[in-house]
């Protein structure tokens, strides 16, 4: 396979026998199922909120044309579930490979039932395995979900995911404010994550705390969108400053679909914080400027961002990574190659081959 665009940041969308052909019986009246209503079908999961079907159509809807009601077998591209089709979509867009992530499981998080949970990412961590990266060796790289809380739980799914054939897990970009990821209980993760090489996601939208309305239209408003993307930000911060990556310097931890122009002025005014007011604000400190783990430690995905190509001296172009999002609806699909041309289009092609191939590919390992 010759690689020359590489996709760090798609989904796929689970159709719910995912889940009700893989769970335990105990958990499969509370699993993601459709239901068809009078005006739409429904997605229902007992302990958090599904999507609207009218939405998952995404990128195969124009502009003013997206809608929250809708029907699975109109609204839901099969390529979206089935690898033969989205092989074809793939060749329409000019992307050789995909890293993929969920896009029903994004909303399994705020899940209280810990059990339950555990049983709906299993099943989708083996139907993601089984069903697109073994068959599909080299062409689609899989994300395992997990949950952080119960170390043992989440360093034995680690393991498993890795043997079955998946590439790196994500954990929610929110988490309860008790369990933050530097605590030191949670470093038998972030070890096993080293020792197994597989990076760790956080990506958008994936919450323990956010709950959406079911009936409303417009999902949030958009100051509150725009905090989605910004949530990351101080986790990544703690995640410095309490030393998590003195501890762990090889540990690669993924800012996926949050964008990156924001990084820029972050790593400046955090580095001059560090300087300025010295680390007394935690209890142990960072031995390096924030900026130093920017560059070692975190990776940014994004699909439309200029401001981040052109504050690449700041940011540093091997952390960057685009991808497509296919196929939600603010995916670059079909016109990933105009995008590209459009932000890259006065930029050294040693930059854009980094940015849209090359540090996937040393992420991940291609």
């Amino acid at each position: 396979m010759t690689y020359d665009v590489i996709s760090a940041d798609s989904h796929v969308i689970e159709p719910p026998d995912v889940w009700t052909d893989r769970v335990p019986a105990e958990y499969r009246d509370r699993a993601p199922r459709l239901v068809a209503e009078d005006e739409t079908d429904r997605l229902v999961c007992d302990g958090t909120v599904m999507p609207g079907v009218g939405l998952l159509a995404g990128c195969y809807r124009g502009d003013g044309e997206v809608r929250w009601a809708g029907r699975w077998d109109e609204d839901v591209p099969r390529g979206a579930y089935d690898p033969d089709v989205r092989l074809a979509d793939l060749a329409v867009d000019g992307v050789d490979a995909e890293v993929l992530f969920p896009t029903l499981g994004l909303r399994l998080y705020p899940i209280e039932d810990l059990d339950f949970q555990w049983a709906l990412f299993r099943a989708y961590n083996t139907w993601l395995a089984e069903t697109f990266c073994v068959p599909h060796k080299g062409r689609f790289l899989g994300i395992a979900m997990l949950n952080h809380v119960d170390v043992d739980l989440a360093v034995q799914e680690l393991v498993r995911a890795k043997e079955i054939g998946l590439s790196g897990v994500m954990v929610p970009v929110e988490p309860d404010d008790e369990d933050p990821y530097w605590d030191r209980r949670f470093d038998p993760l972030w070890a096993a994550a080293i020792d197994h090489q597989m990076p760790v996601n956080l990506h958008l939208t994936t919450s323990t705390k956010r709950r959406i309305s079911t009936n409303a239209p417009k999902l949030t408003s958009p100051g509150q969108r725009l905090q989605h993307g910004e949530s990351i930000q101080p986790i990544l911060l703690d995640m410095i400053h309490y030393g998590l990556f003195d501890r762990f310097p090889d540990l690669k931890i993924v800012s996926a679909e949050n964008d990156a122009g924001w990084a820029a002025y972050l790593i400046e005014s955090q580095n001059y914080n560090w300087h300025r007011l010295g680390n007394f604000s935690t209890d142990e400190g960072s031995a390096q400027e924030p900026g130093f783990y920017f560059r070692q430690n975190i990776r940014h995905t994004f699909m439309r961002d200029r401001a981040a190509i052109l504050a690449r001296e700041i940011i540093g172009t091997d952390t960057m990574m685009w991808g497509n999002d296919f196929p939600h609806l603010t995916s670059t699909w079909p016109r990933s190659k105009e995008a590209l041309d459009t932000m890259f289009h006065d930029q050294p092609q040693d930059v854009r081959d980094a940015i849209v191939r090359d540090n996937v590919r040393a992420l991940y390992q291609f």
